[in-house]
Order: structure tokens, then sequence, then C-alpha cells
């Protein structure tokens, strides 16, 4: 069974959250790229929630000392504020129309 690490961010500016976002752009493949999808939502000016799906507990865990490097990069250099995650079991999932989502990016 496919599970779900749901990471909140509180940044202090929305330029942080930019930088912060473009930075994990760069990593993502490499850091995280065992990943079967991963969603980021702007909940706010300073804040980002990111949805990172896995196909195990154990493929999940395998990338959490990149995610400690990342957190603490972003801590340091993005300025993030607070940061927590909670993770588990996908209980449902409907993808029927992911061709029609789009992702607006912006620098």
């Amino acid at each position: 069974m496919s599970i779900a690490r749901i990471t909140m961010m509180e940044y202090l500016s929305e330029k942080d959250v930019v930088a912060s976002e473009n930075f994990y752009q760069t990593i993502q493949k490499d850091w995280f790229g065992n990943a079967q999808a991963i969603i980021n939502v702007r909940t706010g000016p300073t804040s980002l929630l990111s949805l990172a799906v896995y196909s195990s507990y154990a493929d999940a865990e395998s990338n959490l000392p990149k995610r400690k490097e990342f957190q603490e990069i972003v801590k340091d250099k993005f300025t993030v504020v607070d940061s927590f995650y909670y993770e588990g079991d996908i209980t449902y999932f409907e993808a029927s129309k992911a061709k029609e989502i789009k992702a607006e990016w912006k620098n």
C-alpha cells in the first residue's frame, strides 16, 4: 500500500517561499526521486504544504536523511520558522482527470 507524507512549512516571507521552491526544483529528482507523486500547494502567502506519495514506508524512510538535510537548508537559508510532517496509509486515491491538472509556477 502506498503512503503519503504531508509536510507543512511556514516561512517569514513570500520571497523565501519562492526561493525555497526554486531550490527544491533543483534537487527533487536526486533527493526525492523515489516518490510516486509530489504536489506542492501554497496554502497562504508564506505557507507551503507538500504532499509526497511513496510506494511503501520503507521507500519513504529511505530519503529521510535527505529530507533532514533539506529541512536544515530551508531553515537556515530560506527562513522556515515552522515545519512538521505527517505520514499515513493512502486509503483512497482518484486521479482520472490528472492530465487536466495545471500547475502554475511563480519565480
